[in-house]
């Protein structure tokens, strides 16, 4: 049997047998926002861009997921600019258990199709993954923070970890492998596979943290698929139910018996 049929069906029970456990809290992370950092164009719908479809995803897994009793924040929960630090910040400042940065790939040049899950790494595996994380981490020089009077330190490059050791780094492996077999069931188009990149969105997140790109905007098929409300709605059901899955076999797991000694 495959590892990941077996994941899969772990989210049949959802949470209902963890009633004593410490409920599970999500921050999604809708990319871009704002005039300035509007993300890749979506050529298939003329005049909308990247920022549009990770908000409406965004806004489809919290629903999917505040059903099931899971906590889940954003953050940004409309049309504004935020600084990849100020992500990072919200995240470990409200203590949350995962972090899932939205996203929809491009390229220069159409033809490239599928989805994939990235974590955290000092270089990137490739080009293409290269060119990808140059164009993510791309902030607009007029971006001024939203986050006042932060303290030193609590800022994002005081608090990298050493993420070889941490035990995040290899919860962040197992969250995009989860990820990507509910993904693999869902999506009409290639699965790409687990990668790592060093995404500034990723850097210094003190919980499990990934980097969805769920497809490519500029491929004439797939593009008009995660752009639709159909195609949304699929990715959405697969993410959250990912997120299920994770909460069976790694949250709930540690934190039962850790809620039955409080």
């Amino acid at each position: 049997m495959r590892p990941y049929l077996f994941i899969i069906g772990l989210s049949l029970g959802l949470t209902l047998g963890h009633a004593s456990a410490r409920p599970l809290t999500v921050m999604l992370d809708p990319g871009h926002g704002g005039e300035e950092n509007k993300g890749a164009p979506a050529l298939m719908r003329p005049g909308t861009f990247e920022k549009k479809y990770a908000l409406n995803l965004a806004y489809l897994i919290r629903n999917e997921l505040r059903s099931k009793n899971v906590s889940v924040l954003l953050t940004r929960d409309g049309d504004v600019e935020l600084g990849l630090k100020e992500r990072v910040l919200m995240a470990n400042r409200t203590n949350a258990d995962l972090f899932i940065s939205l996203h929809l790939n491009s390229t220069e040049k159409p033809g490239p199709k599928g989805h994939a899950t990235f974590f955290l790494a000092q270089e990137a595996a490739d080009e293409a993954t290269r060119k990808l994380v140059e164009f993510e981490n791309r902030e607009s020089k007029t971006l001024k923070p939203r986050l006042v009077d932060v303290p030193k330190d609590e800022q994002v490059g005081h608090i990298l970890l050493d993420l070889t050791r941490h035990r995040a780094q290899q919860d962040s492996r197992r969250l995009a492998e989860i990820i990507q077999a509910r993904m693999r069931t869902t999506s009409p188009f290639p699965d790409r596979g687990v990668k790592q990149a060093p995404f500034g969105v990723l850097k210094g997140t003190s919980m499990p943290a990934v980097v969805c790109e769920i497809g490519f905007l500029n491929h004439v098929k797939e593009g008009l698929y995660i752009t639709s409300d159909d195609g949304l709605k699929d990715i959405a059901k697969a993410i959250s139910l990912a997120i299920l899955d994770y909460g069976d076999l790694i949250h709930f797991s540690r934190n039962q018996g850790k809620d039955r000694r409080k």
